[in-house]
């Protein structure tokens, strides 16, 4: 068999972002070996500059870029990779979301990390794993892409585990801070359930390949649509297993008991990153898959997905009730949210996806303004990221409190926070597709969840802390915040025009 390459379809002017990541990566690595440039504010900016510029790229790229309502065609490199709106949009949460891990940096890696360089590639890496696992056309990018950036995090999850010298034994736990002991456990177990993930995934992806003879995701649709493969075992177990697998990647309940642990364990610049980028990745691929491959099998996933989002709303959010630590709070948090999230999926309408990435860029500015306030009031050990260091801050720093007020509004999704709009546009996809259900679960789920997001607005401004916190408004964060709390309020103001962006970016 005689294979040839396709030279025509090369476009490597589309990879023009993650290219630029990439060698950004590559240099931080390299520069970082010389010791007068292994400090974080040199790496910092050096990362930034990339980052800016992958950004600026991708700006660019967009409004010429294919989308569902031209007739120019997305496929490259053999149909391994797609260049459209949709896979651009992502980038851009992405990027946003790597300048929270790296903006961080005047309090993480820490001065006694001797491998800062080491830190602001992974963060690279992990971005870029991202951005090719959103422009994935065929099956097999798509798990090589998810494992780039899979093991960039299960890395950065354990970057506070290092126990010093190296001379430590068993018997010296107990004298080891608890950051080690929480990283080295958070990352134990993301690296145990994400390889267990992956494994059931490229079952699931081998499974499909045997039955239907393709791994690429818009023929696989094409083949599909001509021939339901009503009766194909294979076909229905494939497809089971790679849901199950991107299930662990979002934390959809049953799959999500990992996140809690690895939230509270991994620092929390990481904890931040991952909230959102993690879920944004998995869900541009299950998007590709399920509404572009798989949209004539509705009947046989439909019910699945429909229960399980329903579960995850409810049990995420309750859950969260019972938490005093905030990072544990709102890893529940992001397990209900992934449930709403997936009714975009639910729907299968043109509507549902839109809102989907509509959803995703609120929920970025939401969690990352959170993380932003918490990291900004985070102490040392098991209790520095507690509930209770939040009492008395309208007082102490009365506009810190009123943008945590806002982001934890806006997560509840009280009008007319851009929260509200981004459940409201899920909620009427939803419907519009018949699943009234389903929509008033989710409102259900909506109600529980207002108890523990007005929990810590009550411990800021009702509550008078027992002991003075000192907090460094670094200006990297102080932007975060800003910038975050703009966004929110803007979105929440224009929705109408962010979502006509979220339209003209349908996946194909």
């Amino acid at each position: 068999m005689e294979f040839e390459i396709n030279y025509a379809d090369m476009n490597w002017l589309a990879l023009l972002p993650e290219i630029t990541i990439l060698a950004t990566a590559l240099y931080i690595l390299m520069i970082g070996l010389r010791q007068a440039f292994d400090n974080n504010r040199f790496l910092a900016r050096a990362s930034m500059i990339g980052i800016g510029f992958a950004l600026l790229l991708t700006l660019m790229m967009w409004a010429g870029a294919p989308s569902a309502s031209d007739e120019t065609q997305p496929e490259m490199f053999s149909n391994a990779l797609l260049h459209d709106r949709f896979a651009l949009s992502f980038n851009l949460i992405f990027l946003a979301m790597s300048l929270f891990a790296v903006l961080a940096s005047y309090r993480y890696p820490k001065p006694d990390h001797t491998n800062k360089a080491e830190y602001f590639a992974l963060i690279l890496l992990a971005v870029a794993g991202m951005m090719f696992l959103a422009k994935a056309g065929n099956l097999i990018t798509a798990f090589v892409a998810l494992e780039v950036f899979s093991i960039a995090l299960y890395i950065l999850c354990g970057f506070s585990a290092k126990h010093g010298t190296g001379s430590e034994t068993a018997g010296s736990v107990g004298e080891l801070p608890w950051e080690t002991l929480g990283s080295q456990e958070s990352t134990v177990k993301y690296l145990l359930s994400g390889a267990f993930a992956s494994a059931i995934l490229v079952y699931g992806m081998a499974l499909t390949y045997a039955g239907t003879g393709t791994t690429e995701i818009r023929t696989l649709g094409h083949l599909l649509q001509e021939n339901p493969y009503t009766e194909n075992k294979l076909l229905f177990i494939g497809m089971a297993l790679m849901f199950a697998g991107l299930g662990f990647k979002v934390s959809l309940v049953p799959f999500h008991s990992w996140t809690p642990d690895v939230y509270q364990g991994a620092p929390t610049p990481v904890t931040g990153f991952m909230s959102v980028a993690t879920k944004a990745a998995a869900f541009a691929v299950i998007a590709r898959i399920f509404f572009v491959a798989l949209p004539s099998l509705e009947e046989v996933w439909m019910p699945f997905l429909f229960g399980i989002s329903a579960l995850t709303m409810l049990v995420g959010n309750t859950a969260a009730i019972l938490q005093d630590n905030v990072k544990r709070m709102l890893a529940y948090s992001g397990v209900a949210h992934a449930g709403y999230l997936l009714m975009g999926i639910v729907a299968n309408s043109q509507d549902g996806v839109a809102s989907l990435l509509f959803y995703l860029a609120v929920y970025l500015f939401m969690n990352i303004g959170a993380f932003a306030v918490v990291f900004l009031l985070e102490g040392e050990g098991k209790e520095g990221s507690s509930i209770y260091r939040f009492q008395g801050l309208a007082k102490r720093k009365p506009k810190l409190a009123a943008a945590m007020a806002l982001f934890m509004l806006s997560l509840a999704g009280f009008p007319p926070t851009a929260g509200f709009f981004g459940k409201l546009y899920l909620f009427l996809a939803a419907i519009k597709s018949g699943y009234v259900l389903l929509a008033v679960l989710a409102v259900v789920a909506s109600m529980i969840a207002v108890y523990f997001y007005l929990r810590i607005i009550v411990m800021m401004y009702f509550r008078d802390g027992e002991e003075e916190i000192n907090i460094d408004m670094n200006r990297g964060m102080t932007a975060i915040v800003t910038v975050s709390t703009v966004a929110i309020v803007a979105i929440g103001l224009f929705p109408s025009i962010f979502m006509q962006l979220a339209l003209a970016s349908i996946p194909f």
